[in-house]
């Protein structure tokens, strides 16, 4: 099982979210940091069951909304494959 961890308090933009998510869950070196491609990593590319520790959640920036909704809807989608805690 793959075991991401990110702390929101320190990642404040989606740009150095999306460098994180990519050093942590071995996306391909293509990986278009960016909404289209967290999608497509999170469904049909990385490795799960996977599980998102999300450190900090309530202290999140209003910029890493959009990826935190992806986020939700790709765990949702993926039926218990993608586990997110939110802490």
């Amino acid at each position: 099982m793959l075991n991401l961890s990110f702390d929101l308090r320190q990642l404040t933009t989606r740009a150095a979210f999306y460098q994180q998510f990519a050093a942590q869950s071995d996306c391909p070196p293509d990986f278009g940091h960016n909404l289209d491609a967290l999608w497509d990593w999170l469904t049909g590319g990385m490795a799960l069951p996977a599980t998102l520790r999300l450190q900090h959640y309530a202290a999140h920036q209003a910029d890493l909304a959009p990826v935190l909704a992806l986020l939700e809807e790709a765990a949702q989608s993926l039926a218990g494959e993608l586990r997110l805690i939110r802490d």
